[in-house]
């Protein structure tokens, strides 16, 4: 707070509420959002969510909070939803100070206990290999090596961003909160958490700062989700707000209308005719599916459980080689409540939806191992990640790609660099005569002679018409709308939908703008 706005606080009586936008704008990760609320003998600052910067890793390790402020200044953070991007961050603020809770919805919260980990595992890692390659670049005379003896060098070793159990501590900082709720978290603020229908457990953060005639209120979309996703319950409607902070990942793009049975059914059942063919060397083809391990990687299941039930796709085992995906599954099985009412029914019938007839999980690294075998049979292997950035999956698709019999199937979008973009190529604009013939894993070059498959019919954002639909139903026009997460082109585009649908006055935010509210 300035000098200017503290004799503005203490000449008027006026509270003074702030908005400072530190991350996510003018791109896709890092969402991370500073609202201070200003009163005469009190000042309270709290985060809505605290995410990770998966385009520039380096942010994330310089001070993201304002000149002035620490971590241990922000009195609790609110989560919008278990996403990396939305909520990594926290275990960073927990080492550098902050001792307050961190809200979220419970499933969330459940999803949390093995994602944060996973994230201080993958820091750990990434920094070993940095490491490794510093050493091995080093000359023998700055190494400081001699007599044919090994050194640690001058080179300054990289640590994590935080580790495993910085994760793990953070943990006792998450409060669930239920849905649809009116809680109070701190004197004259307090928040109401409605279904974002984007994953399990995502929420819109409605926020209520100040009272009486100087009362604000927020909306914060996180998130939002499809209508009509699978499994999920839809995306809530909410009525008023003074501000609304909306993502643009989709800004400027129509999801595919089309029946995704019909496609994956047609999909699987090539894949399996390919696959009857035994080879020698890799035995019959394997169906490999990247597919997130939180949401997709269910769908996914669900989706070929049904179309086996009903005779649609043959009864081919499945194999779940991702320890993420298992556990994200048993956190699904725990809140059928979140579920759309056909998903409900199937659970109260008996029905497993994320179970196929001949279905096999595999958390240890041995089962895994073994699945790279000559197969007797066709199988399909389900793992994460779902760009193949990671993960078990890799393995599989360095081991299968040389061979005709076996197909990937890609089931959403592929970020720029991945391995999964690189294997898709130009299939998103229907041009498949310029896949790669082969492809980089581990340093070794791959030949591709296994069928690439692309669904896009499986994106849990919404896109801008289902935004729109969404805005629609605010009963009067917000003071203004922030527009983040979103390409600098997704940005423009829904800027452009919303001034022409609705006639708001639209903000895309720069990055650590600050506006008063």
């Amino acid at each position: 707070m300035t000098k200017q706005e503290q004799k503005r606080v203490a000449r008027t009586g006026q509270p003074l509420m702030k908005l400072h936008v530190l991350g996510a704008a003018g791109a896709v990760t890092g969402s991370l959002n500073l609202f201070e609320y200003i009163e005469r003998d009190r000042v309270t600052r709290f985060l809505v969510d605290v995410g990770l910067t998966v385009e520039d890793e380096r942010a994330d390790f310089m001070n993201r909070l304002p000149a002035g402020i620490k971590p241990s200044d922000i009195n609790f953070i609110v989560i919008s939803h278990a996403h990396i991007d939305h909520s990594g961050f926290l275990p960073k603020l927990v080492k550098d100070g902050f001792a307050g809770p961190a809200y979220l919805t419970e499933a969330s919260a459940d999803l949390l206990q093995f994602m944060l980990p996973d994230s201080g595992f993958l820091q750990e890692e990434a920094v070993k290999r940095a490491n490794a390659r510093n050493r091995k670049l080093l000359p023998a005379t700055e190494s400081g090596a001699s007599d044919g003896q090994k050194s640690p060098g001058k080179t300054p070793q990289r640590q994590p961003l935080y580790t495993q159990d910085h994760a793990k501590a953070s943990l006792k900082h998450l409060r669930p909160l239920s849905y649809n709720e009116r809680h109070e978290l701190a004197p004259g603020i307090a928040v109401t958490f409605t279904d974002a229908g984007h994953i399990l457990g995502s929420a819109v953060v409605n926020l209520e700062i100040g009272s009486g005639s100087g009362k604000r209120t927020f909306c914060f979309s996180g998130n939002i989700g499809r209508y009509d996703m699978p499994l999920l319950s839809q995306l809530e409607v909410v009525r008023n707000a003074d501000y609304v902070m909306v993502e643009s990942t989709y800004g400027n793009k129509l999801h595919v209308r089309r029946d995704r049975f019909a496609v994956l059914a047609d999909i699987i059942n090539r894949a399996y005719e390919r696959a009857l063919e035994s080879h020698s060397k890799y035995g019959c083809g394997v169906i490999m599916i990247p597919a997130f391990a939180v949401g997709r990687a269910q769908i996914v299941m669900s989706d070929l459980r049904q179309l086996m039930s009903e005779g649609l796709i043959p009864q081919i085992p499945v194999f779940i080689d991702s320890p993420m995906t298992i556990r994200s599954t048993a956190a699904h099985r725990k809140h059928v409540e979140l579920f759309n009412a056909e998903t409900r029914a199937l659970f109260a019938s008996g029905i497993d939806p994320f179970t196929t007839p001949d279905h096999t999980l595999c958390p240890d690294w041995q089962q895994s191992v073994a699945l790279l075998e000559p197969q007797s049979k066709p199988i399909i292997v389900i793992g994460s990640s779902g760009m193949a950035a990671g993960g078990r999956i890799v393995q599989h698709l360095q081991h299968r790609l040389p061979a005709r019999q076996s197909t990937v199937v890609f089931v959403g979008y592929q970020g720029t660099g991945t391995l999964g973009q690189a294997l898709v190529g130009d299939m998103k604009a229907g041009n498949t005569s310029r896949r790669p013939s082969s492809v980089r894993i581990a340093g070794k070059d791959v030949r591709i002679h296994a069928t690439i498959e692309f669904m896009p019919d499986y994106s849990a954002h919404a896109d801008y018409s289902d935004t729109i639909r969404w805005l629609g139903h605010f009963e009067r026009r917000p003071k203004n709308i922030f527009l983040v997460h979103g390409e600098p082109d997704a940005l423009e585009g829904l800027e452009g939908h919303i001034r022409a649908s609705l006639g708001w006055n639209v903000i895309v935010p720069k990055p650590k703008q600050e506006f008063v509210l």
